[in-house]
C-alpha cells in the first residue's frame, strides 16, 4: 500500500533549501577551538603598568633590607674592632704606668683630700733609666682635641672630639716621638692618687670611645665645615665625624699601681 503523503514529508526538507548533512560532533569541536581563539588577547597597558609596580616595589623593599642589614655588619664590626683596639691600649698603657717612676702632675698638697686624689688629662713618669739609674726617657701619655695631623708626611683627620697621644722624649735631648694611640675618644681622665713623697699609689683610666659607625661630616649651625667650639676648655674641631646610625659608645675603666711602691 503506498503512503504518498510521508514521501512528501520526507522530501520536504530538500525541497525547501535546507541542510542535508546536519553538523556532526566534530564539527562541533573546531567551532569551539576557533571561537576560544578568536577570544585570546595580549596584557593590556595598565597590566602592564600593574605588574611594574608590583615588581618595583618588592626590589625596593629588598634593597632596603640589604641596606639596613650590610650598614648593621659594618656598625658591629667596627664596635668589635674598636673594642679590641681599646682594650690594647688600655693594656698598653697600664703596663707602662706600672714600670715607670716619677709621676706627674701631682698636687700641691698630698694630705689635702680636695687635691688628692684628683682628675688629670694626662700622666707623665720616666720610662726609661740607664745602668746608673739616671732618667733617659720620658713618656707623656695625654688626651688631646681632635684635628688634622700628618703622620710620616701622609695627612689623617683624626675623629673626635678627643684623641689619645703619647710623647717619648729622650731626656739627654733630641727629638720627642708622638703618635696618636686611639681617636674618637669621647672622654678620657687619669685619676691619680699619692702617697706622702710624692709617691704614686694608684692610677685609675675612665676612657670612653665611640666607634665610627656610618661616618658622616657634621656641620655647625651656620652650615659650615671646620669651625671650632668649647669642651671642656679646650678648642675642638667640629669638622669630626659623627654617624648616622646608632653606635654605643665603650667605656673601659682600669686601675694599676707602680711596681716600685712599697
Amino acid at each position: 500500500m503506498n503512503h504518498p503523503h510521508t514521501l512528501c514529508a520526507a522530501a520536504a526538507p530538500s525541497a525547501a533549501g535546507g541542510n542535508p548533512n546536519p553538523p556532526g560532533p566534530t564539527d562541533t569541536v573546531m567551532h569551539a577551538n576557533r571561537s576560544s581563539k578568536s577570544n585570546r588577547r595580549a596584557f593590556s597597558l595598565i597590566e602592564v603598568l600593574i605588574a611594574l609596580t608590583i615588581s618595583a616595589t618588592l626590589l625596593t623593599g629588598a634593597l632596603v633590607a640589604f641596606d639596613a642589614m650590610f650598614k648593621r655588619f659594618e656598625i658591629i664590626s667596627d664596635s668589635a674592632s674598636t673594642n679590641v683596639i681599646a682594650r690594647t691600649v688600655m693594656h698598653r698603657t697600664l703596663s707602662m704606668i706600672r714600670t715607670g717612676t716619677d709621676f706627674a702632675p701631682y698636687p700641691a698638697d698630698v694630705l689635702d683630700t680636695d687635691q688628692n686624689p684628683a682628675n688629670y688629662t694626662y700622666i707623665e713618669f720616666v720610662s726609661k733609666r740607664n745602668a746608673s739609674n739616671a732618667p733617659t726617657e720620658i713618656t707623656r701619655i695625654e688626651r688631646r682635641a681632635a684635628s688634622t695631623v700628618t703622620i710620616d708626611t701622609e695627612s689623617v683627620t683624626l675623629r673626635g672630639p678627643f684623641v689619645l697621644w703619647i710623647t717619648v722624649t729622650p731626656s739627654g735631648g733630641g727629638a720627642a716621638l708622638e703618635r696618636p694611640l686611639l681617636d674618637g675618644i669621647v672622654d678620657l681622665q687619669f685619676n691619680l692618687q699619692y702617697d706622702a713623697g710624692p709617691r704614686l699609689r694608684r692610677a685609675t683610666i675612665d676612657m670612653t670611645v665611640r666607634p665610627a659607625g656610618n661616618a658622616v661630616q657634621q656641620q655647625d649651625d651656620q652650615q659650615r665645615f671646620g669651625s671650632t667650639t668649647t669642651v671642656n676648655g679646650q678648642a675642638v674641631d667640629r669638622q669630626m665625624m659623627a654617624t648616622d646610625a646608632t653606635s654605643s659608645t665603650i667605656r673601659l675603666v682600669a686601675s694599676t699601681s707602680p711596681r716600685g711602691i712599697d
